[in-house]
């Protein structure tokens, strides 16, 4: 899990990610996405976690990485 900007960026063992809003009362989520052409996992597990560096999110996952633009506009 990653926080940034007031969010937490979560992936999942799936691979999946989740924006979830950073709050002590309660689970909010904001959205939900699996990369694109992610790759088949079997029985693999999504260990690395996600970074957010210069408003760019990196992901990572058995070999393949993403970089999504996630600055405010």
């Amino acid at each position: 899990m990653c926080y940034a900007d007031g969010n937490l960026y979560v992936q999942g063992e799936n691979g999946d990610l989740a924006l979830v809003e950073a709050c002590p009362d309660s689970y909010r989520e904001k959205g939900r996405f699996t990369p694109s052409e992610a790759p088949e996992r079997g029985n693999s597990k999504a260990w690395s976690y996600p970074v957010v560096a210069n408003g760019r999110l990196y992901i990572r996952d058995l070999g393949s990485l993403w970089c999504y633009d996630v600055k405010a506009k």
